[in-house]
C-alpha cells in the first residue's frame, strides 16, 4: 500500500472516530437547572468606575412575591414586578418550547427566585452606584395590565421628596418602552444618573462554534462586538465597556433563536457594559449607565429606554432598524464567516417559501435552481466522466501491461486522457461545488428561526431537526424509544435515501485507477449515511434531492457520449 492510499484511509479513520468520540462524549446536555444556586450578591457600578457591593444573605423576597401587573399582547405574555419595577416574566406566545403545537410557549425573561432568573430593569442611582430607591420597595401601579392600547406608570414617592415613575408602553411585536423619571421635590439639589441592565442567571449553551450565543452589541456602523462569558468572568466586575460612536446602538444578549436587547433613546452620554459583577459563575450582565445630572428643586429628568424581546427573525429586525433608526439590530443573527452565501440562501428560500407555502418544498426548488447555475460546469465535469467510464478498459490495460513500472503506467494514462482531451480532475468538480452550498444551506437551517419547527410532508415535523425516525426500532413499528442512542446510530429514512442515491450516483462515475481507492470509495455512500443521520433533516432532503438530479443529469450525459460515440 502506498503512502497516499495510507493518509486516505488514516483520514477516512481519523474523521469517524472524531465523529463517534463528539457524539457520544461532548454532546451538550441538558442543565440540570436545580444544581445552580441563587445568585446574592449584587454590584452596580459607579460613576468613578468603583463597584458599590451590595451583599444580602437571602433572595429577594419582595421580588418574588410583590404583585405583578400582567402583560396582554398578541405576541407576548407574562407580566411586570411592582418591587422595582423588574421585567423578568415574558413569554413568546407564537412559539412553542419543544413543538410548533407544545402548550407551553417559549419562557424569555424568568422570574427572579428560579435558579435560571432572567430579567431587565431600570435603576435611578447617585454618582457612587448606590440605589437610589431601594431594591424592595413595591411600586404604585396605575392600570391593572399592560398592553398596546393601555401603558402602565408604576411611580414611587420617597420619602426625601423625590418621585419616581417608570412609564411602560408595548407595541404590538416585541418592543417595550420604559421611560424613567425622577422628579426633584426634596428642595435641595440631587445628582441622579439612569442605569439600565439585563442580567442572566446561567449562560446560554453555544452550539460548538456553529452559532454564537452570548453578550453582543453594536457600537459602530457596520460592527458587531461578542464578548463570550469566559472572557466577561476574565475581564472581572469592572466589566468591558464602549461608547456609542455616532449611530444608534444596542447592546443585548443573543441566544441561537432569541435576543433581548436594550436601546437608549439618547446615544451621546451613555456607556455601554459587559460584565460578570461576581466573577467566575455569577450572573452575566450586559448593562448601559448615563452621565450623571444635577437635578434642581422641582426639575425632572426623563429618558426613554427601549427593550427588545423576542425572536431574531429578520423582518422583524429590519422594521425596528426603519422605525426606530436602531443600527443593524439584525446582526444578532449569526450568519456566519460568509455572509454573502448564507444570507442570499435564506432570502432565496423565504421567497420559495411565500410561492410554496412549505420550507422543504422551497429547499427542493432552490436545489433546482442551484443547479441550474452550476449546469454549465456540471454538465462539462459529468461528459468527463462519462469518457472516462468509456475507457476504463483500456486504463485497465495500461495498468496490467505496465504492473512493474508504475512511472510509465501513469505517463501512459495521462497521455491517453490528453488524446481524448478528457481532464482526469474534472469529475471533482461537482462535490467541490456542492459543498459550499451545502455548508451555507446548513447555517440556515440552524441559524433562522423560520425553520425552527418548519414541517415538511410526512414524518418530518421540523426541518431544522435531524430525521426522528430510526432504523433500530423498525423506523417506530418496534414499541421502544432510541433516543438515548448517538444520533449517528439512528438512522433514519431520510438519511438511508440519500445514501441509496448517493451510491447510485457514484456507480455511475468511473472507478478510480488505484484498486485500494475504488474500496474505499465504495464505502463512501455508507460513512455519508451515519454522517448525515445527525444533521437536520432539511440538509438531509437537500442533500438526496441533489443526488436524485445529479443522477438524471449523468445518466442522460452517459446515453448520449454512448450515442455519440457510436454514432
Amino acid at each position: 500500500m502506498n503512502s497516499d492510499n495510507r493518509n486516505l484511509i488514516a483520514a477516512i479513520a481519523i474523521s469517524m472516530l472524531i465523529l463517534v468520540v463528539y457524539q457520544i462524549y461532548f454532546m451538550p446536555e441538558p442543565v440540570e437547572q436545580d444544581t445552580f444556586p441563587v445568585q446574592t450578591v449584587e454590584n452596580l457600578p459607579a460613576a468613578t468606575g468603583e463597584q458599590i457591593v451590595i451583599s444580602r444573605n437571602e433572595p429577594i423576597s419582595a421580588v418574588i412575591s410583590a404583585a405583578r401587573v400582567p402583560i396582554a399582547t398578541p405576541l407576548i405574555g407574562g407580566s411586570v414586578s411592582t418591587a422595582g419595577g423588574r421585567l423578568d416574566d415574558l413569554k413568546l406566545l407564537s412559539y412553542g418550547l419543544s413543538s410548533a403545537d407544545d402548550e407551553d410557549r417559549v419562557p424569555l425573561l424568568r422570574q427572579t427566585g428560579d435558579p435560571d432568573s432572567y430579567f431587565a430593569e431600570i435603576l435611578f442611582l447617585d454618582p457612587t452606584g448606590q440605589r437610589l430607591v431601594d431594591k424592595n420597595i413595591t411600586w404604585e401601579a396605575d392600570a391593572s395590565s399592560l398592553s398596546p392600547a393601555s401603558p402602565v406608570t408604576l411611580s414611587h414617592q420617597a420619602d426625601d421628596g423625590m418621585s419616581y415613575r417608570l412609564i411602560y408602553t408595548i407595541d404590538d411585536g416585541y418592543m417595550v418602552t420604559v421611560r424613567a423619571e425622577a422628579t426633584n421635590g426634596s428642595g435641595n439639589s440631587v445628582d441622579v444618573r439612569h442605569f439600565a441592565r439585563i442580567r442572566r442567571n446561567l449562560p446560554s449553551l453555544s452550539d460548538f462554534f456553529i452559532s454564537y450565543e452570548g453578550p453582543i452589541g453594536v457600537f459602530a456602523e457596520d460592527e458587531k462586538t461578542e464578548v463570550h462569558y469566559d472572557d466577561i468572568a476574565d475581564i472581572g466586575p469592572a466589566g468591558q465597556t464602549f461608547q456609542s460612536n455616532g449611530v444608534n446602538g444596542w447592546i443585548g444578549v443573543t441566544d441561537k433563536y432569541w435576543l433581548t436587547a436594550l436601546i437608549p433613546s439618547k446615544q451621546d452620554d451613555v456607556t455601554f457594559g459587559f460584565r460578570r459583577p461576581g466573577g467566575d459563575g455569577s450572573p452575566a450582565q450586559v448593562d448601559l449607565s448615563t452621565a450623571t445630572v444635577r437635578l434642581e428643586p422641582g426639575a425632572t429628568l426623563s429618558r426613554e429606554f427601549h427593550l427588545f424581546a423576542g425572536p431574531k427573525k429578520i423582518n422583524v429586525l429590519l422594521g425596528y432598524n426603519e422605525k426606530l433608526s436602531i443600527e443593524r439590530l439584525d446582526h444578532a443573527i449569526d450568519w456566519g464567516w460568509f455572509p454573502f452565501l448564507t444570507k442570499p440562501f435564506f432570502h432565496a428560500l423565504n421567497w420559495f417559501f411565500g410561492i410554496l407555502g412549505n420550507f422543504g418544498l422551497a429547499i427542493l426548488a432552490l436545489t433546482v435552481l442551484v443547479k441550474i447555475a452550476f449546469f454549465p460546469l456540471a454538465n462539462k465535469s459529468y461528459k468527463s466522466m462519462a469518457k472516462m467510464r468509456e475507457l476504463s478498459p483500456k486504463v485497465q490495460e495500461l495498468r496490467e501491461r505496465f504492473s512493474d513500472d508504475r512511472q510509465r503506467q501513469q505517463q501512459e494514462m495521462m497521455k491517453l486522457y490528453r488524446d481524448e482531451k478528457i481532464n482526469p480532475a474534472a469529475g471533482c468538480l461537482p462535490v467541490l461545488l456542492q459543498i459550499p452550498v451545502f455548508f451555507a444551506l446548513y447555517k440556515v437551517l440552524f441559524v433562522t428561526i423560520e425553520m425552527r419547527h418548519a414541517p415538511f410532508y410526512g414524518w418530518v415535523a421540523d426541518l431544522s431537526a435531524k430525521d426522528p425516525t430510526s432504523m433500530i426500532n423498525l423506523f417506530g413499528l418496534l414499541p421502544f424509544s432510541t433516543a438515548g442512542l448517538p444520533d449517528f446510530i439512528n438512522l433514519g429514512i431520510w438519511p438511508i435515501l440519500m445514501g441509496i442515491t448517493m451510491f447510485v450516483q457514484m456507480s455511475l462515475n468511473p472507478p478510480p485507477p488505484d484498486p485500494v481507492q475504488a474500496k474505499i470509495f465504495k464505502f463512501m455512500p455508507l460513512m455519508f449515511t451515519f454522517l448525515l443521520a445527525t444533521f437536520p433533516a432539511g440538509l438531509v432532503i437537500y442533500w438526496t434531492w441533489n443526488n436524485l438530479l445529479s443522477i438524471v443529469q449523468q445518466w442522460a450525459i452517459m446515453r448520449s457520449v454512448k450515442a455519440g460515440k457510436a454514432g
